[in-house]
């Protein structure tokens, strides 16, 4: 009898480190952030495209190239900090390519540009084969370096993909403001905006066939629109939500800057996370109002990228005290490429010393 006993206290031992292990490990830290769980720290998921191609001294146009360099400077970069998500690409450009715009390539670690055209037939992008496009180019490289990193990483890491959001993109082919667009000409704008749309939906659905945990998507001109235009905008993202939670992944909006009164008539839009600077948990929670949604406090990117001192006081008075279910850590915009890595080392040091206490 006692030796039975002392079998399943064993077992339950056993099944409670198990559980510990669970939840530290990077991926159940950031998937825990999204379902409100109790968690032994903060998870970190920085937005590192550029700087990780800096890293390694891979110019981003070769990187593109070659599924192994694209693969080897993420997953480098990720170990050289040890944050808990490596997100593929950070490049409104690619989906401007994929629309047959070409890229106009920089510096040696830029994301490239593209030129709009205010002729730009919207139209067109409904015959656009995703799919088969993602079989060559850059969109190829992309796909193809996340599905070698979600089978080397999966298990632990999390894995996240960025979208850029349907009014950025018609923004970028056209060159025509959308705010603008929809009071002057509200039927031809908003049939251009749901073209966007409705190809941003096939990109992400290749993107959810990978198996991530995070898709993210840009799009820094929502805060700056009317609230009345949201109600629209909330039919125009829900496809993009709905799909991202069927694959089992959680969306989320980077706005960029954006102020408590902008966030909370973007939480209307039923993401499951929004990226925030300079809100904490407190206003996040009385705006939400209950919403199941997570709030990625960022830490502005000019800052990550400033001297040691100025990050660390921010990190002391703004970040890194207590901190509550439901809230992941993460940066406003990509991680400039000249970021100085030990500021980088800095944020993970200080969370690696949290409590939730």
């Amino acid at each position: 009898m006692a030796g039975r006993e002392e079998d399943e206290r064993n077992n339950q031992d056993v099944a409670g480190l198990e559980d510990i292990f669970r939840m530290t490990t990077s991926k159940s830290l950031v998937r825990g952030a999204f379902e409100a769980a109790e968690l032994p720290r903060l998870p970190f998921i920085p937005w590192v495209f550029t700087h990780a191609a800096r890293l390694e001294q891979v110019p981003v146009r070769r990187m593109y190239s070659d599924p192994t360099q694209y693969t080897k400077c993420l997953q480098n970069a990720q170990k050289l900090y040890g944050y808990d998500g490596i997100a593929g690409g950070f490049d409104a450009s690619l989906e401007m390519e994929l629309c047959g715009r070409p890229a106009n390539w920089g510096g040696d670690y830029e994301a490239p540009t593209v030129s709009p055209n205010p002729g730009f037939d919207m139209g067109r992008l409904k015959d656009i084969d995703v799919e088969n496009a993602a079989k060559t180019g850059r969109f190829a490289t992309v796909i193809e370096s996340l599905k070698r990193i979600n089978k080397v990483s999966g298990p632990n890491l999390a894995l996240a993909a960025v979208v850029t959001g349907p009014l950025t993109l018609t923004a970028g082919l056209t060159g025509r403001d959308p705010r603008k667009e929809l009071a002057e000409r509200p039927e031809e704008a908003m049939s251009a905006i749901q073209s966007a749309a409705g190809f941003l939906l096939k990109v992400v659905q290749i993107y959810c066939q990978l198996e991530p945990d995070i898709i993210a998507v840009t799009e820094k001109l929502l805060p700056v629109f009317p609230p009345a235009q949201l109600s629209w905008l909330r039919s125009t993202f829900l496809p993009f939500v709905n799909m991202v939670r069927f694959y089992n992944a959680f969306p989320v909006l980077l706005p960029g800057e954006s102020s408590p009164n902008d966030i909370a008539n973007l939480l209307d839009l039923g993401f499951g996370g929004i990226v925030a600077t300079g809100i904490d948990t407190n206003t996040w929670n009385r705006l939400r109002a209950g919403r199941p949604c997570a709030l990625g406090r960022a830490i502005p990117a000019r800052l990550l990228n400033s001297g040691m001192k100025e990050l660390q006081s921010y990190l002391d008075t703004d970040m890194l005290k207590k901190f509550e279910p439901g809230v992941f850590l993460t940066t406003d915009r990509e991680v400039a490429p000249e970021t100085p890595p030990d500021n980088i080392h800095l944020v993970m040091k200080m969370i690696s010393g949290q409590s939730n206490r």
